[in-house]
């Protein structure tokens, strides 16, 4: 196993657990996508300090990126009747507005209200 394998593997693991202990109906989705980003920053330094495990930062922390967003887009919309989407495959239905409003909050920290 290479040694990035590790990084990238060990930070999804950590967003997996950030993801299942968030309660979409009732937490605030600032703090959560805060927390991820959070997660996500210090791994980009790791990896900007450690050049011999990660050739490129920016390609592992856009990777961490979209799988902390396809994360949250499928615990957006639950529907019994369709397959269940996971962090490869999210639901697509209900992708545009949730990925514009993941984004914003990602990039910002808080939405206009």
């Amino acid at each position: 196993m290479k040694c990035i394998d590790a990084v990238e593997g060990t930070a999804k693991c950590i967003l997996r657990q950030l993801h299942s202990t968030h309660n979409h109906a009732s937490s605030d989705d600032s703090e959560y996508i805060h927390q991820v980003k959070t997660v996500i920053g210090a791994i980009d330094q790791y990896a900007k300090k450690n050049p011999d495990i990660v050739n490129d930062a920016s390609i592992l922390k856009n990777v961490l990126y979209v799988y902390s967003r396809n994360l949250w887009l499928t615990g957006q919309k639950s529907d019994d009747a369709s397959p269940q989407p996971n962090a490869e495959n999210p639901a697509p239905d209900n992708n545009d507005y949730q990925t514009y409003y993941y984004d914003y909050l990602y990039e910002r920290g808080i939405y206009p209200n």
